[in-house]
């Protein structure tokens, strides 16, 4: 793929997809696929960049994040329940499940990881050096698993999944409120004739009733059911396929790579299960300066949608604000690609550069992915004959944009 070969290098990242999903399938969190595939990229990482790659371990509790959200609907029944036998009782285990939504859920804290199942994961990583005397590292990353599949979006009507979602967190909260309220009732009077008593105690009654959907969408949230998990094409093997691409130009073209320039290609475990992998490479590598000599991470994170080319600035619920340099670079790669550049926020979840960010590291994350709820992000729908090579050659260029920016810059600056 001599001179950058963008058309050739889509289909390359299309063939390295299917060639994973036809060996391994799903990929789960800390599943024996995530885990077999990981040692098979490791292997076409050494091939590319003729160095050893080495394989690192880590464990996770794959249900304790997202994992956890069927569990937590089954549970918001449960309040319910309670609702009607002892409001006190309602009271506390809302307050615990809603809290334990927010710090898990949302903000990735993984307090309460250590009291669910726990398994194994690996991280990859090869690097390729252009000399010996090293000033800056380019960092290719992408994750190697797949999702549980999202049952609420794998619909004709994915957008409802928000609204459902929603539905059932609001749900938990009245519950919280209505026992708030009858345990004030029982405690002190209030005025009330007889009509006005009859219709409150109509309404905390019959009202939580309405909430009950909220209660079954969330149970039914996902699928713990690997046989109709995500395939993950899209999100990520076209990441982890550029990552590659990215070391295999290189090693093909040698002098294209600055003198004082290292190259690592990267692929992190278990994002899925709220960035383990990322979090734990981070854990492994912050202060090693060895390897990471002034380094720039560029995450690549989902290529499908080519009206949606994204430079995702931060990981909203997360609050993380990735790289202003990094994020121009990235517009303006963009634009030199002829697309229009769309800076977001991550919408929900989060992404492999937060864990980058919060190490004190420059980093952004770059995808072609409709931010909105779709059909195919998290369901089995996420399939290698739906990737669009148009958007896969675009990534490709946009990546090449965004290395020869850096490379110019520590060219200007020698």
């Amino acid at each position: 793929m001599k001179d950058h070969d963008y058309k050739a290098g889509g289909a390359y990242v299309k063939d390295f997809a299917a060639k994973v999903i036809d060996k391994f399938g799903p990929r789960l969190p800390g599943s024996v696929e995530e885990n077999a595939a990981a040692d098979f990229m490791a292997e076409e990482f050494s091939a590319v960049t003729e160095t050893e790659t080495k394989v690192e371990e880590f464990k996770l509790a794959p249900t304790a994040s997202i994992g956890a959200i069927p569990i937590l609907g089954f549970i918001s029944f449960l309040v319910l329940a309670l609702y009607f036998i002892s409001p006190w009782a309602s009271l506390i285990t809302g307050i615990l499940l809603l809290f334990y939504a927010v710090v898990q859920v949302f903000m990735y804290t993984g307090w309460f990881d250590r009291f669910f199942p726990q398994k194994t994961s690996k991280n990859i990583y090869s690097v390729l050096d252009g000399g010996e005397k090293i000033d800056y590292t380019i960092i290719y990353s992408g994750h190697m698993d797949s999702s549980w599949n999202w049952n609420l979006s794998d619909t004709k009507r994915p957008q409802l999944s928000i609204i459902k979602t929603i539905y059932g967190v609001v749900g938990i909260l009245a519950f919280i409120l209505l026992s708030i309220i009858r345990i004030a009732m029982y405690h002190f009077s209030f005025p009330f004739n007889g009509g006005l008593q009859d219709a409150a105690d109509w309404v905390f009654f019959f009202f939580p009733f309405v909430f009950l959907p909220g209660c079954y969408w969330l149970s039914s949230y996902l699928s713990y059911d690997k046989k109709i998990a995500s395939p993950g094409a899209m999100d990520n093997l076209t990441g982890m396929g550029l990552s590659l691409l990215m070391a295999k130009h290189y090693k093909e073209n040698p002098d294209e790579l600055p003198k004082n320039c290292r190259i690592i290609i990267a692929g992190m475990g278990s994002e899925e299960a709220g960035l383990k992998g990322s979090f734990a490479f981070m854990k492994a590598h912050k202060d090693d300066k060895e390897l990471f000599i002034n380094p720039y991470f560029v995450n690549l994170d989902s290529f499908r949608d080519y009206e949606h080319f994204n430079v995702v600035t931060g990981d909203l619920w997360l609050m993380s604000h990735f790289s202003p340099e990094l994020i121009e670079m990235g517009e303006a790669s963009l634009k030199e690609a002829g697309l229009t550049p769309k800076k977001i926020k991550n919408p929900v979840g989060g992404c492999d550069s937060t864990p980058i960010y919060r190490a004190g590291y420059k980093t952004v994350t770059l995808n072609a992915q409709n931010p909105t709820a779709t059909s195919y992000y998290h369901t089995q729908n996420d399939k290698v004959e739906d990737l669009d090579l148009n958007t896969l050659e675009k990534a490709y260029e946009v990546v090449v944009n965004i290395s020869n920016k850096i490379h110019n810059k520590h060219k200007a600056d020698s």
